[in-house]
């Protein structure tokens, strides 16, 4: 590979932002950072779309932010990764997944029901498949590198659930604030458009039934949500008088369906939450994540699950990777979703999701 010359390639640089910044000064770090500072002579989202590819053409990653008065393009060396999506493992992944939940949703007391397993595992998938869904087509939308979905099997005896969920894989930051928020948010919503429904039906089709010896069953915990719609069905809040709500296959689905959506907005770290956060406050958002962690800290005196989530917030979630362009900020607009994410945490938020 050639070797430039530091001015030449400070030289070729001013010449790929020309028309989207004025440069009034540069420097040039050891490892080949080129730092250019100005003004920018188009909107911030425009001025960086504008300069983006011929900067990556120079063979550098430009990350736009505001430096007081003025702006600052930092030009490091390399390539962003490119989504490198693997059809063929994403369906095995599913399958594998689907075998999972249809399993684990089909065993009783009484031994196994296919008819339970499969409206269990239709409920359940059918909201982490939609909650997928938001994040990937507005990831392309916005032009992310995001891959397709990633599910997870986890089959009993090791989970109840028959799944740790899903992910979408994401190596390049994202572009800025808004693409952030609006990725981020996509998920948890259009799950929570589908899981209530199917809640509402869930519970519909369960019925009260006394309860068996202690030791012999679980119970789960309710939100504000789903004790809403309990109480709304039933007339009354239960587990009560030895009577408790025996959940369908498909209320119990869709309420795990909303328990992993209510986890997924927990504002700390790099769940979808945490990109509402960071969209929200900027690196400020790191000290929402420790509040988090230490919340989490205290619940677990309520339920020992939450331990772990500490824990995990801990090792790998305080802090979040900056996007591209951290001159764009958010528009009044953008807070309906910040709100409604928010409102969806609170509604869906279970302090003790089982006992």
């Amino acid at each position: 590979m050639e070797a430039r010359e530091p001015l030449e390639v400070v030289a070729r640089l001013r010449a790929a932002v020309a028309g989207a910044m004025f440069v009034e000064a540069y420097t040039i770090q050891p490892d080949g950072r080129v730092n250019l500072r100005g003004q920018l002579l188009l909107p911030p989202e425009a001025a960086y779309r504008n300069l983006r590819p011929r900067v990556e053409a120079e063979g550098y990653i430009p990350y736009l932010r505001p430096s007081g008065d003025r702006y600052e393009l930092a030009a490091i060396p390399g390539a962003l990764p490119m989504a490198q999506s693997r059809p063929l493992i994403n369906l095995a992944l599913f399958i594998a997944t689907l075998i999972s939940v249809v399993f684990t949703g089909g065993l009783t007391a009484e031994g196994y029901s296919l008819t339970n397993g499969l409206l269990f595992g239709a409920a359940l998938l059918g909201i982490l498949g939609v909650h997928e869904a938001g994040h990937y087509i507005v990831g392309r939308l916005r032009g992310a590198p995001v891959s397709l979905p990633y599910f997870i099997p986890l089959p009993a005896p090791f989970s109840f659930v028959g799944t740790l969920g899903a992910v979408i894989v994401q190596r390049a930051p994202f572009e800025d604030r808004r693409a952030l928020l609006e990725i981020a948010a996509a998920g948890p919503l259009a799950g929570f458009i589908v899981a209530v429904p199917l809640f509402v039906l869930g519970i519909w089709l369960s019925d009260v039934q006394p309860l068996p010896p202690p030791g012999s069953y679980v119970t789960l915990g309710d939100s504000l949500l789903t004790r809403l719609v309990g109480v709304l069905r039933f007339g009354r809040a239960y587990p009560a008088d030895g009577y408790d709500i025996m959940l369908h296959p498909i209320g119990l689905g869709a309420w795990i369906g909303l328990l992993i959506t209510a986890i997924n907005l927990i504002p700390a770290g790099q769940l979808d939450g945490g990109h509402i956060a960071y969209a929200l406050l900027g690196p400020r958002a790191r000290y929402l994540s420790y509040a988090m962690i230490a919340i989490m800290l205290g619940l677990s005196l309520v339920a020992t699950s939450w331990l772990l989530w500490a824990v995990l917030l801990f090792l790998f979630g305080r802090d979040h990777p900056l996007p591209l362009n951290e001159a764009v900020r958010l528009r009044p607009q953008d807070y309906a979703l910040v709100v409604a994410a928010a409102a969806i945490f609170v509604l869906t938020f279970v302090p003790r999701p089982i006992y």
